[in-house]
């Protein structure tokens, strides 16, 4: 991807914060969006400026964003006690939150980072975008003013807050999911009190997992007070939405073809990509979830890489590899690594010691099983079960190889 330039990086960041063009002074945004070490790079090539990294515009924004989430919860909620908007307040101010918050406005592909801290994968850091969007809003505040900021918190924070005031907890958070085809689900846990002075718990769950419980006077208050405490959860959220039910199909035959076809089409979206069919899918006789998985061969990793007709979920766990997905009646995961690298080269091996292997392929298939046997029904529950088996198999996968590599050198001898 061409690198912008510092002209472009401000009318972006400027239009994603809802704001008028030319609203932000360049050389604040820019300082905002500059890590430090970005700058400690710049500061040893001969005849560079000086550059201020973000750091005194996050210590400044740290104090604003208190403020004005204490303003904003004050003013949403004329009711709640001192208690009740103090949670609500730590529930906004907190990393997870505010990395939430960073990754929708995708802040992250904005950031100037030094090329180490790129490897590492900084873009995707929650410490990183949490400390950037403070490092933004105190740019923010110094070239528009203390209401206009209170105006762009407002809009970022919507959906951590149940939305804008024409929109309730329960509507914002059943939108979050049903543009990924899933529903949350309300079930009553008690109900207390005489009869004029009810008052019932509700947990909202979703595929079974509790994502966040509410009391009321009545079943739809305690549904509205469970959908917030789920909303102000970013934590619980972003693993509910990568999590998913898991079942297991007998081997299609058709899913190589499918594979080479949507392989086409990545390599079209990224012409410099390698991209391979990998995973259960890839390997004929074994069962699998009907998700066709493709290894993406890149030469850098960056966060701001995006997939047509596919949700990005960052690193989803795994340092080192970017992960997307893309849901229809044929279904793939994109898994998004360095090319080339010992992760690529695992992937690989992995598929292709179950293909030469038949014993092999047969004991993981069973395994595979066991896992959903067990009631390891959703996806990261099955990757934990079948953790274990994994890496035992890529542990003698990496043998056969040396094995394989050793023998063909003495034979060239």
């Amino acid at each position: 991807m061409p690198e912008l330039t510092d002209q472009e990086r401000v009318a972006r960041l400027t239009a994603r914060l809802g704001l008028p063009e030319r609203s932000l002074k360049p050389e604040l945004a820019l300082q905002a969006l500059r890590h430090g070490s970005y700058v400690h790079e710049r500061s040893l090539a001969p005849g560079r400026e000086i550059l201020a990294s973000n750091e005194r515009l996050e210590f400044l924004g740290d104090a604003v964003l208190g403020f004005l989430i204490a303003r904003l919860v004050y003013e949403r909620y004329p009711d709640a006690p001192e208690g009740e908007l103090t949670r609500l307040r730590a529930g906004l101010v907190r990393e997870e939150s505010l990395a939430l918050v960073a990754r929708q406005l995708g802040l992250g592909d904005l950031l100037l980072l030094g090329r180490g801290e790129q490897r590492s994968g900084g873009r995707e850091n929650a410490a990183r975008l949490a400390d950037a969007l403070e490092a933004v809003l105190a740019a923010v505040v110094l070239s528009c003013g203390l209401e206009q900021t209170q105006d762009v918190l407002d809009r970022l924070l919507a959906p951590l807050l149940g939305g804008t005031r024409a929109r309730d907890a329960k509507t914002e958070l059943q939108q979050l999911f049903q543009s990924r085809r899933r529903t949350p689900q309300y079930q009553v846990l008690s109900v207390a009190g005489p009869d004029h002075a009810r008052s019932y718990e509700v947990e909202v769950r979703l595929d079974a997992a509790p994502l966040g419980r509410g009391t009321g006077r009545s079943k739809k208050e305690a549904e509205q007070a469970a959908a917030l405490a789920a909303l102000q959860s970013p934590q619980t959220l972003e693993r509910a939405l990568l999590d998913e039910p898991v079942s297991l199909a007998l081997h299609d035959p058709r899913w190589g073809e499918q594979a080479a076809e949507e392989a086409a089409k990545l390599r079209a979206a990224l012409p410099d990509a390698r991209v391979e069919h990998f995973g259960s899918t890839a390997v004929p006789g074994l069962a699998a979830k009907p998700v066709i998985d493709l290894l993406v061969g890149v030469r850098e990793l960056s966060s701001a890489l995006r997939l047509p007709d596919y949700e990005a979920f960052g690193e989803a766990g795994v340092p080192g590899r970017l992960y997307f997905r893309k849901r229809g009646p044929v279904s793939f995961d994109a898994h998004i690594v360095q090319y080339p690298s010992d992760r690529w080269q695992d992937c690989l091996l992995f598929r292709d010691y179950l293909r030469a292997h038949p014993e092999e392929r047969e004991r993981y298939g069973a395994r595979k099983l066991a896992a959903i046997a067990s009631g390891a029904i959703t996806l990261l529950r099955y990757s934990e079960e079948k953790a274990g088996a994994v890496e035992q198999l890529l542990e003698r996968a990496r043998r056969w190889s040396a094995g394989a590599e050793s023998a063909a050198r003495q034979q060239a001898e």
